[in-house]
C-alpha cells in the first residue's frame, strides 16, 4: 500500500456539529489525494483516507458515495457509506475518458435497488441490480439523471423531454412524463446564441425536485447566471423560480444537493454555492444575480481534479 494510504481511525474529517456538506476535491488524474473544504470555517483540510486512496469519490443517493479506481482496467467500483463505513462491491466496468456518475434507484438496503453508471456526453448508460455479477449496457441519449423519492428521473439530450426510468428484471424502461392535458414535461433551453455553454443538474431540495441550469459567458469559463425550475413529478408540470426562499443549493457535476438554512446561519439563503473550471468557490445570489468569490478556497485545484459536495 502506498504511503499516505495507511489506516488511521481519525482520517475521516467528521464533526458531530457539522450540518452542511464539505466540498470534496479528488485531486490528480488518478485521484491520488483528497481535500475537504469547510465553508463554515473557510479552511481546506487534506486527508489521506484508506477507503478513498487512488479512487475518484463522488456523491450518489441516500447518503452513499461512489468510489471508482480509474487506474484499473476494467474499473474497480464500489459504494461506501461514510456513516457506517459499510462498503458494497459493484461489478467492474469498462473505463471511459470521462468519469462516471452514479445513481441509485432505492437505498442499497432495499432488495430491489438498481445502480446506474452514466457519462453525460456519451449515448449510453450501464445498470445492474445490486448483487448482479455484471452491468448491462443500454444505448440511450440522456443528459442528466437523479434519484428522487425512490424513482429515477432523467432529461433526454435531444428532445429535452423528461422521463421516469423503471426496471423490469434486466430491462430498462423509459416512461415519458405526460400531464393530464397530454403534454410531455419539457423545459426549453436558451438558444445557442444566447447560451454559448451551459451545465445543469437535477437536485432534491427539501422534498422538491429542482432543475438547476448554469449558463456561461461568451468566450469565457465564467458563470453568467443560473436558472432554477421546480418539477412537479405528480402533476408532470414545471415552473421557473425567482427565489428558493430559506434554502441553499450546492452545485457540482459530481454531487449537487440542497439544504434549509434554518439553524445554519453561516449559510447564505436563497443562494447557490458552486465551484467551476476557474478552480474557485463562488456564491451566487439568486435574487440579484450577483456572485461573490470565496477567495482562499480551491485555488490549487488542477484541471484533472473533480469536485463533489458530500455529507459525512
Amino acid at each position: 500500500m502506498k504511503k499516505g494510504c495507511e489506516y488511521s481511525p481519525s482520517c475521516l474529517p467528521k464533526d458531530s456539529d457539522q450540518t452542511h456538506p464539505p466540498l470534496l476535491v479528488s485531486q490528480g488524474k488518478n485521484s491520488q489525494g483528497h481535500t475537504f473544504y469547510d465553508i463554515s470555517k473557510n479552511e481546506s483540510i487534506k486527508r489521506d483516507i484508506p477507503e478513498f486512496c487512488n479512487k475518484h469519490v463522488s456523491a450518489t443517493s441516500y447518503g452513499w458515495l461512489t468510489l471508482i479506481d480509474y487506474r484499473k482496467k476494467p474499473l474497480d467500483c464500489c459504494l461506501f457509506n461514510p456513516e457506517s463505513n459499510e462498503m458494497i462491491q459493484l461489478p467492474s466496468i469498462k473505463p471511459e475518458r470521462e468519469k462516471y456518475q452514479c445513481f441509485l434507484s432505492k437505498p442499497p438496503t432495499h432488495p430491489d435497488c438498481y445502480v446506474l453508471l452514466f457519462v453525460s456526453c456519451r449515448n449510453f448508460l450501464h445498470f445492474c441490480r445490486l448483487g448482479d455479477e455484471k452491468f448491462i449496457k443500454r444505448q440511450i441519449k440522456l443528459h442528466t439523471l437523479t434519484s428522487f423519492k425512490e424513482k429515477i428521473y432523467a432529461r433526454m439530450s435531444e428532445s429535452g423531454n423528461f422521463v421516469e426510468i423503471d426496471f423490469v428484471d434486466q430491462h430498462l424502461l423509459l416512461k415519458e412524463m405526460v400531464n393530464d392535458s397530454g403534454q410531455i414535461l419539457h423545459i426549453p433551453w436558451p438558444s445557442p446564441s444566447n447560451a454559448p455553454w451551459h451545465a445543469h443538474d437535477l437536485v432534491e431540495s427539501c422534498g422538491e425536485l429542482l432543475l438547476v441550469h448554469m449558463i456561461g459567458y461568451h468566450h469565457s469559463a465564467q458563470v453568467a447566471y443560473f436558472r432554477i425550475f421546480r418539477i412537479n413529478t405528480v402533476e408532470r408540470e414545471w415552473e421557473e423560480l425567482s427565489s428558493i426562499g430559506d434554502r441553499t443549493i450546492f452545485f457540482s457535476l459530481f454531487g449537487s444537493m440542497s439544504l434549509s438554512c434554518t439553524n445554519r446561519s453561516y449559510l447564505k439563503k436563497n443562494s447557490i454555492y458552486y465551484s467551476w473550471i476557474d478552480r474557485n468557490l463562488w456564491i451566487y445570489d439568486i435574487e440579484d444575480r450577483s456572485k461573490t468569490l470565496i477567495k482562499s478556497t480551491t485555488s490549487r485545484i488542477g484541471m484533472t481534479d473533480s469536485k463533489s459536495w458530500i455529507m459525512l
